[in-house]
């Protein structure tokens, strides 16, 4: 363990010197079930917009969790919980499409920014797609959006409460939530851009922008988490525990084969779990496999994990402070960089 605290700190060194962050925090679980946190330039609990994590912590895995329990299924139709959805393709709409990005939906969530929130709305329920449902693998903000409307009319409660009730609170991740500025002071909050937009320095405001204008509407299931690497460090354990953690059971059997195996149909090309990427050398290193899964945040942020290994390493970063980088090259680098050291040491 030693040996891999050594090597993630000189890593850090190095990201210094390069200047690709201003400040970070990197947990590492390993398979013996022992695990470990260094911070670079902050403390270990400082608490970060995890931007995209959001995705999947919580919004996919709360969507899972209704699955296992039969509230949901993959097949249910998106229009029977949101009939304001009046897109071509409207009747073939499933949540299966949300979980694996495979609505064609070709349009960044960011040149949308300057609509009110409602006709931000409008515009995802009325868009005319080129390809059907399911054909084609297209990342991007709207099917979590659409996800995270789904999961609040399933349950009348916002994303916000249900990720307290079902994961935050039972696993103690008592630094995580939407809206971090009415429970957390500002100091501890890491910031991640001079936005132009906003005309402001956002620490604790919600970086995407897309986002941010939701949100006078509700917690977004897109983006707009904030939280802390011991907190994801914990959500992670209890998946690669298939939904125990330490001793108590928060999701049902089966959550760690929902998230790291694919659920693409083979005639889509690429690999993508409910919610989670697989094997994905671009940010899980070289020595990544076909049980590898993870996810990425725009302001520097990942998580990955390995099913058989039962490892995983998350890394929080304001990668975008104080401005954002015209490509991700060097972040992309350092998250696989940090995967193959991990993966490296424990094989």
């Amino acid at each position: 363990m030693q040996h891999l605290k050594d090597k993630i700190k000189q890593a850090f060194e190095k990201a210094k010197d390069d200047k690709i962050f201003d400040r970070a925090v990197v947990g590492v679980v390993l398979p013996n079930g022992t695990s470990f946190n260094t911070a670079f330039n902050t403390t270990e609990d400082s608490v970060f917009d995890i931007a995209s994590l959001t995705k999947v912590c919580p919004t996919s895995t709360l969507a899972l969790h209704f699955i296992l329990r039969g509230d949901l299924s993959l097949e249910t139709p998106v229009a029977s919980f949101i009939p304001e959805l009046k897109t071509n393709y409207r009747e073939g709409i499933q949540v299966k499409h949300l979980l694996t990005h495979t609505l064609d939906y070709r349009v960044p969530m960011s040149s949308l920014k300057h609509l009110p929130p409602q006709e931000i709305l409008d515009y995802l329920f009325s868009y005319q797609f080129d390809l059907a449902p399911g054909t084609a693998f297209n990342y991007g903000n709207p099917a979590s959006i659409l996800l995270g409307i789904l999961l609040q009319r399933l349950t009348g409660q916002t994303l916000a409460a249900l990720g307290e009730s079902l994961f935050f609170k039972p696993l103690g991740m008592s630094r995580s939530g939407w809206e971090p500025l009415s429970r957390i002071p500002v100091e501890d909050i890491v910031p991640t851009e001079v936005c132009s937009f906003r005309n402001q320095a956002l620490q604790g405001i919600v970086h995407d922008e897309s986002a941010f204008v939701l949100q006078t509407l509700f917690p977004v299931g897109s983006a707009g988490m904030f939280s802390t690497v011991p907190d994801l460090m914990r959500f992670v354990t209890m998946l690669l525990q298939d939904g125990v953690f330490q001793g108590q059971r928060i999701l049902d059997k089966g959550i760690l084969n929902l998230v790291s195996k694919n659920a693409l149909e083979p005639s889509v090309k690429g690999q993508t779990a409910l919610g989670w990427e697989l094997n994905n050398p671009l940010f899980m290193g070289t020595q990544c496999s076909s049980s590898t899964f993870g996810k990425t945040g725009f302001t520097g942020a990942s998580i990955v994990a390995d099913a058989k290994r039962g490892a995983a390493i998350v890394f929080l970063s304001n990668f975008t402070w104080p401005q954002r980088e015209k490509k991700p090259d060097r972040i992309y680098s350092f998250r696989s960089f940090l995967s193959d050291l991990l993966f490296k040491e424990i094989d």
